[in-house]
């Protein structure tokens, strides 16, 4: 496998860009553009509408479901550290999971004039969410002010521009539309989704690590959260891109690696959001056993009495 081709990625796993791209090894002359994984899970039809990934999409809508229920409880945390650039990285992975569902089950199919927008939108949420998050976790280093005007706006604007980046890069990739660009040219595309975005979180990672030895003097219950995150992102990738094939082929194709994957995804962002309610459990705790002060009565009221 050379470095940047999806060749035997695509092969293993059902990668909804994979019917966009080609492999370098692959004719350039060929007509046919799109690499078709060895196995991948069957489809439905229903009411006259192909329907593929189906376990794959319950899972997106409980994953929905899940994420509301996370940005309902943040949201009543007002004196927790960094809640807003926390809202901001759920809402941004509920938008990744949004798009994933219209590609995955084929309400955007294959072959679709918009396909490709929807795909190279996916690719701009995987940024969008790995920015989002490694800022949201430099906010325990008390570098500036969290949830600020000025905080949140360079958030807002700098998720705009890791998702507009990959966005285009991917959609050059798949349309072809630049020289250095290209179906059979996916170096680029490759470096924006596998080695940037892995470098974001490697770095929000080994940044929570230092806080929970250093600043939070060894809280074990939030690395013990950590090592959790650890373990279902790195079971998410094998699930898909080491095993999917083996899963599809020993289930007669009706799931594959990718529906576990999105599972074990689902859960590394839930525990995500534990660490993040362990680290900031003094704050929400003094919020909620601070008692409600009545209001002093105004001059009317006096009068009335």
């Amino acid at each position: 496998m050379a470095f940047g081709d999806f060749g035997v990625i695509c092969e293993r796993s059902p990668l909804p860009l994979c019917s966009l791209i080609d492999s370098k090894v692959v004719d350039i002359d060929s007509t046919f553009t799109g690499i078709i994984p060895t196995c991948y899970a069957r489809s439905i039809n229903l009411a006259n509408t192909l329907i593929f990934q189906v376990g794959t999409a319950f899972v997106h809508i409980s994953a929905l479901v899940i994420l509301m229920m996370i940005v309902y409880i943040i949201r009543d945390r007002y004196t927790a550290v960094g809640r807003r650039e926390m809202l901001f990285f759920f809402w941004s992975y509920m938008g990744l999971t949004i798009f994933s569902l219209v590609v995955d089950t084929g309400v955007s199919p294959p072959g679709s004039t918009t396909y490709a927008y929807f795909v190279a939108a996916q690719i701009g949420f995987m940024a969008a969410c790995s920015w989002s998050l490694f800022y949201a976790g430099l906010t325990s280093f008390n570098l500036w002010d969290d949830g600020s005007i000025s905080s949140m706006s360079v958030l807002y604007v700098s998720s705009v521009i890791a998702f507009a980046v990959d966005f285009i890069v991917a959609l050059l990739t798949f349309k072809g539309w630049a020289s250095t660009l290209g179906p059979h040219n996916t170096t680029p595309l490759f470096v924006f989704m596998y080695v940037l975005n892995g470098i974001l979180l490697v770095s929000w990672f080994l940044c929570q690590i230092f806080v929970c030895f250093f600043i939070l003097i060894r809280n074990w219950w939030a690395i013990g959260a950590l090592a959790f995150v650890c373990f279902f992102y790195v079971a998410s990738q094998v699930l898909l891109y080491a095993v999917s094939q083996q899963i599809c082929e020993s289930v007669k194709h009706y799931v594959d690696g990718l529906m576990f994957s999105v599972i074990s995804s689902l859960f590394c962002v839930m525990m995500i959001y534990k660490y993040y309610d362990i680290i900031t459990y003094d704050d929400d705790e003094y919020y909620r056993q601070t008692q409600i002060i009545q209001s002093i009565p105004e001059k009317n009221d006096y009068q009335l009495m």
